[in-house]
């Protein structure tokens, strides 16, 4: 990769930090606004800070992974494939920045980690002994219709 290539990421690289520095104080002072109100508020409130946590972490991570990249652009690595030592596409590279793989060795990585995916037991699939069928038969409840059934009702009479 050239000099004026590196730069540029370097660029890029920087930019990401200081946006990501700028959101984050935005994200601080959006949770101050949702304190107090009534139950709904505080409901909500909770739901936002909930996803502002998990927002934070995705963030933490993609930082982590910028500053890996600013690392390999120093130590003159950046652009070469983990895997295969390959130079990855310019392509891919401004489309991700991040990229540690060129495209065939994400394609192959994400093809293996699907089929492991697809390799999972499915619960539904589980097959049961007749001993276990019918054990789970007797400690069921039978219902003749639907006013056997006992419902807890959330509004008070």
């Amino acid at each position: 990769m050239s000099t004026m290539n590196r730069q540029k990421f370097m660029t890029i690289f920087n930019d990401i930090l200081s946006d990501r520095a700028g959101n984050n104080s935005m994200a601080q002072n959006l949770k101050e606004l949702g304190k107090g109100g009534d139950e709904i508020d505080v409901l909500n409130s909770q739901r936002d800070q909930s996803i502002n946590m998990r927002l934070d972490q995705r963030n933490i991570l993609f930082l982590k992974k910028v500053e890996e990249a600013k690392q390999k652009i120093l130590d003159g690595t950046y652009g070469d494939c983990e895997d295969c030592g390959e130079e990855i596409s310019q392509k891919r590279l401004l489309a991700r920045p991040t990229a540690s793989l060129c495209i065939n060795c994400q394609e192959e990585k994400e093809k293996t980690e699907f089929n492991n995916f697809n390799k999972r037991r499915d619960l539904k699939e589980v097959q049961m002994s007749e001993d276990q069928v019918g054990e789970h038969i007797k400690t069921r409840e039978a219902f003749t219709s639907v006013k056997d059934i006992a419902f807890e009702s959330v509004v008070d009479l």
